[in-house]
């Protein structure tokens, strides 16, 4: 095999001098119950260096994979392999998989032993093509022996076709893993004896850190920035990493107490930490001298600062010089004395932190100290976020499938509509986010084009992209809820009769308590549109109905439709003559009795707007109130008493309003 794959570039072959350094890494040495073989079955095996693989990501071990091997090279034990706690989630170990049975002849034969309690390590391994040979009894344990040739291992892994998955797929994802991990801690609980209790607690211990480290790395993908206890970053992952290193480096630590969570991003502040220890190790390395390492943790107002030193070769002074964005001229430079590397590292730490929020002190041949402040997170803020999170996900998961046919019932497609509205409701708040730095407006604009018009979704990610808000992740969150409701929007219509279902569709919009919500209506049909007020004008809707605004009828509502003592509000945009007038009040009742139809009840009460461009001697009269049931049954005459006489002074007046 190559040193470094193309398909997996941290792959490369093990080395004896890994071995030791491996022995040193407390999250690779969780073997009580993790597929490692409990002997070597056959005594003519020996490590087979060239099979055997590491998982070296910048620097890192994050796994390893051990084969024996017969000296005939067609036979091999896969004694062996661990995924670090912080590797979890990577695809590690399938990569081990694939990366052998590529590398080996087709007959070639590939055998493990796996505790038969390990039901998720057998599954791991029947899905690559493993079958189970027999039983073995090893220390009043039964063994599973699995075994495959690696044509068949590369037929399996040809079969897995990536998919991109969904936020919801991805909590689902996680659950399986938590469950995974949750059943090896219960495995690992059962198992413990006088004999064994230091080592099984240590252990239990390390996969209690890789579960922590499965929900960390979801909440990445899901918040571009949340809480991270850098406390337990610096002591779980930082220090084993230094104290591994070919380097030896003696680490000095003070970690202040009550140290508070940092607001940030835990795979990248993880990756940048190894960068800067990386760093530190080179630099010692090059100095020739017995490493220290000082690490410095302690609360600084609202900030948590960082520091952390080497006695390496230090950086010459005309390096440190910052520019107008406070990067200094090492930035982006490889420092090693061979140039090697392209100086990638220290621009992920730049980048990660801040350079704002970075000072680097340094003396040439002697130290290097990088200042870090790292911002203390905001509860408030924690707490929106936390809620919107479970929100969201609960109504991608409960809306994952349509989960309805033209044959369902009626009472299955209500929840399907009442489901749609929660959805759209929930993207009010979300638009609301925005609106420190942009214009909520605009952005809903965007959003019907794309519901109703011609706009694509790439087109509005473009949009949203352009759109400053402080939580990045509301922009992945408002994309994807509305390619859901935009998606269901589209079912519905082309599947079920508008008029079978309109009286739902539009009480559905009940829901929305806390929001004024307003609507342009289509009296002759019952079509309309709606959202909260805050967000668009009824002219907004005009386009999408397909007729002008003299036929239809602009109104507004607040809580529950079916609130009788909340009246409903109707008007109309124009009035150019007292017949004009007359035919907008006909309109108006063509609109009560649509209302009707949908099912709002006869005693609901209904007011009126001002007219927009009033051209007539008379306006409705806004102080004038009625329910649906009676505007429906009224004579024309008893309409014109909707009416109110202007002032001359009035008459033909504009109101500013939509």
């Amino acid at each position: 095999m190559s040193n470094i794959r193309d398909d997996f570039r941290y792959i490369r072959c093990l080395l004896p001098e890994d071995e030791a350094r491996i022995k040193k890494i407390p999250f690779l040495n969780i073997d009580t119950v993790l597929v490692p073989s409990p002997f070597i079955l056959e005594k003519s095996l020996d490590i087979d260096y060239r099979h055997s693989y590491v998982w070296d990501e910048e620097g890192e071990i994050l796994g390893y994979f051990l084969i024996y091997s017969n000296p005939s090279r067609q036979r091999y034990h896969l004694y062996q392999q661990v995924t670090s706690p912080f590797g979890r989630g990577k695809g590690i170990g399938s990569a081990f998989i694939e990366t052998l049975a590529s590398d080996l002849p087709d007959d070639a034969y590939v055998y493990l032993f796996v505790w038969e309690k390990l039901i998720s390590t057998i599954e791991f391994f029947s899905n690559k093509g493993f079958k189970v040979d027999e039983k073995i009894v090893n220390k009043k344990m039964k063994f599973l022996k699995m075994s495959a040739l690696a044509k068949t291992i590369r037929e399996k892994c040809l079969k897995v076709k990536e998919t991109s998955h969904s936020i919801a797929d991805e909590l689902g994802k996680v659950r399986h893993d938590v469950k995974k991990s949750l059943k090896v801690l219960f495995d690992m609980t059962s198992i413990l004896s006088v004999d064994n209790y230091n080592k099984v607690v240590e252990d239990i211990n390390r996969e209690t850190t890789a579960l922590l480290n499965t929900l960390n790395l979801y909440e990445d993908r899901l918040l571009d920035t949340h809480n991270v206890n850098i406390k337990e970053l610096i002591t779980d992952r930082l220090i084993p990493f230094i104290e591994s290193a070919k380097v030896p480096c003696e680490i000095r630590i003070n970690l202040g107490p009550k140290i508070s969570p940092v607001v940030g991003n835990y795979l990248k502040f993880s990756r940048a930490l190894i960068n800067l220890a990386s760093n530190s190790i080179d630099a010692i390395d090059e100095a020739e001298r017995k490493g220290i390492i000082i690490i410095d943790l302690r609360d600084n107002n609202d900030y948590v600062r960082l520091t952390i030193q080497d006695n390496g070769i230090g950086i010459n002074e005309e390096r440190l010089r910052v520019d107008k964005d406070f990067l200094p001229d090492f930035v982006g430079k490889t420092t090693k004395k061979d140039n090697a590397g392209e100086g990638l590292g220290t621009i992920q730490i730049f980048s990660t932190f801040g350079a704002n929020n970075i000072k680097v002190e340094s003396r040439k041949n002697h130290f290097t100290r990088w200042i870090i402040n790292l911002k203390k997170s905001t509860t408030s803020n924690t707490i929106y976020l936390s809620n919107k999170e479970s929100a969201f996900i609960e109504l991608l998961k409960k809306t994952e499938k349509i989960g309805i046919s033209v044959n369902s019932p009626r009472t299955q497609v209500a929840i399907f509509i009442w489901q749609l509205r929660q959805m759209e409701i929930f993207s009010y708040d979300l638009i609301y986010q925005f609106a420190q730095y942009n214009n909520v407006r605009d952005i809903f604009r965007n959003m019907l084009s794309y519901r109703f018009g011609t706009k694509k979704h790439l087109e509005l990610e473009t949009d949203l992209n352009k759109c400053r808000i402080e939580n990045q992740i509301i922009k992945t969150w408002l994309l994807a809820i509305t390619k859901r409701i935009k998606r269901n929007e589209r079912f519905l219509k082309k599947n079920f009769d508008f008029d079978e279902y309109k009286g739902m569709l539009f009480k559905s919009y009940g829901q929305a308590l806390n929001y004024n919500i307003i609507f342009t209506l289509d009296p002759e049909n019952g079509h309309f549109f709606a959202t909260d007020r805050k967000l668009a004008e009824h002219m907004d809707f005009v386009p999408y109905l397909g007729k002008s605004s003299d036929q239809l009828l602009r109104g507004e509502f607040i809580g529950d439709v079916k609130n009788l003592a909340s009246p409903i509000c109707l008007g109309v945009w124009t009035a150019d003559n007292p017949d004009d007038l007359r035919d907008k009040l006909l309109l108006l009742q063509k609109g009560a009795e649509k209302l009707l139809e949908m099912g709002l009840k006869e005693d609901k009460g209904l007011s009126f707007y001002n007219i927009t461009h009033n051209r007539c001697s008379q306006d409705l009269d806004t102080t004038k109130s009625t329910t649906l049931g009676r505007m429906a049954s009224m004579s024309i005459s008893e309409l014109e008493r909707l009416l109110v006489t202007l002032d001359d002074s009035e008459a033909g007046f504009t109101i500013f309003a939509d």
